[in-house]
């Protein structure tokens, strides 16, 4: 009997992307049901602006004050009807000469496979849902944007004994759009940030994605995790909300060395600092990160735009001498 594919869809103020992408998803003729999960985004999702087919299928989960990749697609993977799940954001579309997921399973007799390529292919699979519950989905102790891809395929790796077959990178069709945009610091995705908003974007990911490979690390996740849960609300149909003290908790150790390694991070990488002059500063002068992202004062903007520049200059000057240099016969 042909597997029957679930497309698994989560946006959180995401609407541009997944009315761009919608139809060219429903195009993909070897699916029978298209999940989109409207996580809390501030102008609440309508069914009737999705179009007509019928495969698609609304959920709203109420209360998230914030994005948390991990928590938002494990509640939508979970609510999937079909025994292969195929993992795309608002972003992405499949190809449509991407074959039925029977087909792709035709050598190993399973379906374990990735996006590959770049502007966020690699994020997106299409798994069968025994190989998912192995390894009991994303890890919910991360959070932030980077590495809850990278560990969920090193589980499924351990699980099947090898690296999971990657897609060719025309399987995927995706929007591109800024790093800023990703991180949720830019509200449009033909946004092009600034010279200081690109760093402070890179800057949040690279603190976010250090700090989940340390969690991952600290605290495993596997199938006999306990996940967050979640429990339907008078909202209205497909309404859900959080069940209060069910989400997963780092110990407290853990929290705290996470909340000093994205500090120093951030804070290293946007003004060039070392890490442990970071760490002598004041909390005052470089604070800790507030409810999802790290706030510049006018101080972090001067330093950025008039001190950080200086330490380019030796490089400068080395790359000139270096060119001046004569060639020897």
């Amino acid at each position: 009997m042909p597997r029957f594919t679930s497309i698994v869809t989560v946006s959180m103020n995401r609407h541009d992307h997944l009315l761009a992408t919608i139809g060219r998803v429903s195009a993909w003729r070897h699916h029978g049901e298209h999940l989109v999960v409207d996580w809390s985004s501030e102008e609440p999702l309508r069914r009737e602006s999705l179009g007509d087919d019928p495969r698609i299928r609304l959920l709203r989960v109420d209360g998230e004050g914030r994005w948390n990749l991990c928590r938002a697609y494990n509640f939508a993977l979970s609510q999937a009807r079909a025994d292969c799940l195929f993992k795309l954001d608002a972003d992405c579309w499949p190809d449509q000469q991407l074959p039925h997921p029977d087909q792709l399973a035709a050598e190993a007799g399973r379906v374990c496979h990735f996006g590959s390529g770049p502007n966020g292919r690699l994020g997106q699979w299409l798994l069968d849902r025994e190989l998912l519950n192995e390894v009991g989905g994303f890890n919910e102790l991360l959070e932030g944007y980077g590495f809850d891809d990278k560990d969920l395929k090193a589980r499924l790796a351990a699980a099947i004994g090898q690296a999971p077959s990657l897609l060719p990178e025309e399987a995927i069709g995706v929007i591109h759009h800024s790093v800023a945009y990703r991180t949720g610091r830019a509200q449009r995705h033909d946004f092009r940030p600034g010279p200081l908003e690109l760093a402070h974007s890179r800057a949040a990911k690279r603190a976010t994605s250090l700090a989940n490979r340390v969690a991952a690390a600290h605290c495993p996740w596997s199938g006999r995790a306990a996940a967050s849960r979640y429990a339907e609300t008078a909202g209205g149909p497909g309404h859900w909300r959080l069940v209060p003290d069910s989400r997963p908790q780092l110990p407290e150790p853990v929290r705290r060395e996470l909340v000093r390694l994205r500090r120093s991070v951030f804070w290293g990488r946007l003004l060039l600092v070392p890490d442990e002059v970071v760490q002598r500063l004041p909390l005052a002068l470089l604070p800790e990160e507030g409810p999802g992202d790290f706030e510049l004062r006018f101080w972090h903007r001067l330093y950025w735009y008039l001190i950080r520049p200086l330490y380019g200059w030796p490089l400068v000057v080395l790359a000139w001498a270096s060119q001046r240099r004569p060639q020897r016969g």
